[in-house]
């Protein structure tokens, strides 16, 4: 999967940060990244949607809308 960042012009220090920090470290930007993502997003707190949760949602099948009206 891909995903592309636009880093605007004032914060092109962390672009800077980045291009340094994978050449004296050998690894490639997007493999920094990603670690940097898998360390920060579990430290969010989800956003609570309060009475518009919807709570866990199910994935409804073409055959369980249908199920059952076909039948005479």
């Amino acid at each position: 999967m891909q995903l592309n960042i636009y880093i605007p012009k004032e914060k092109s220090a962390i672009l800077t940060a980045l291009e340094q920090t994978a050449q004296v470290s050998g690894r490639p930007k997007n493999e920094l990244v990603m670690e940097a993502l898998e360390r920060y997003l579990p430290t969010i707190t989800p956003i609570s949607l309060g009475k518009f949760d919807l709570g866990e949602v199910k994935s409804t099948s073409r055959a369980d809308i249908y199920e059952g009206r076909l039948e005479r």
